[in-house]
């Protein structure tokens, strides 16, 4: 069966990063859903962006949590696109695309499991995280709410496995780079997540033949590349 394709913050290897714009071209040219970030700005709001400040996307420095939406609306992200909140993002994306809501502080839990109930969008988003704390806490307000691990060291890669039933955890997000580098041992690895009943979200995988390579062991690939790599996916499994 072919994994799902999944645009990292949205199409950003054409258009600016976790922006609605990125988002829509993602599912146009053929993502199954996309992956994004949001923080809890300085007026408690979930907004979309993945740095702790809009310096790299929009070359002036607004910091997140000290921002209220208005102030962080400013920094223009190129091609008519400013940070959105995740209110917007549940608004413009169709139903029955997937959502990886990457949490970038445990602040921003809260409001991330009110829009998905808000929006009767539970059964579409997983909030993902590399903070365990925050899937914990994800875990204590919905016990409906999908929740992935994003795994950037072994520690965490065997925590996963360790707490998956404990936390009702729906995925393991590991590192592309990662399991190139483990070789057979990260077959192993998927083999127990799977047989665990966890679902494998790889990330983030640009190159086509890589993509080809970890198909038939993951559910999920993440890519910034949608075209290139949807290309490549195309008839795996069939």
């Amino acid at each position: 069966m072919r994994p799902l394709l999944i645009g990292h913050r949205g199409y950003s290897a054409k258009y600016p990063e976790n922006t609605l714009l990125s988002f829509m071209a993602a599912l146009y040219y053929g993502a199954d859903g996309v992956e994004l970030d949001v923080w809890a700005a300085g007026d408690g709001r979930a907004v979309v962006i993945h740095d702790e400040d809009t310096e790299r996307v929009a070359g002036v420095r607004v910091p997140v949590k000290g921002s209220s939406v208005s102030e962080l609306r400013r920094a223009y992200l190129g091609m008519g696109q400013v940070v959105p909140t995740l209110d917007e993002v549940f608004r413009a994306l169709p139903a029955g695309k997937l959502l990886l809501v990457e949490a970038k502080d445990v602040d921003v839990v809260g409001e991330v499991v009110s829009l998905a109930v808000e929006h009767g969008r539970l059964d579409e988003t997983v909030l993902i995280s590399f903070i365990p704390e925050a899937l914990v806490r994800a875990r204590e307000l919905s016990s409906r709410l999908m929740i992935g691990l994003n795994v950037d060291s072994l520690e965490k890669a065997e925590w996963g496995l360790r707490k998956s039933g404990e936390i009702g955890l729906h995925s393991i997000n590991p590192p592309v780079e990662g399991l190139e580098a483990l070789g057979g041992k990260a077959l192993d690895y998927l083999e127990k997540a799977r047989r665990a009943g966890l679902k494998v979200y790889v990330w983030t995988v640009n190159d086509p033949q890589q993509a080809l390579r970890w198909a038939p062991h993951c559910d999920a690939i993440i890519t910034d590349e949608v075209e290139k790599v949807g290309r490549a996916l195309r008839g795996v499994g069939e």
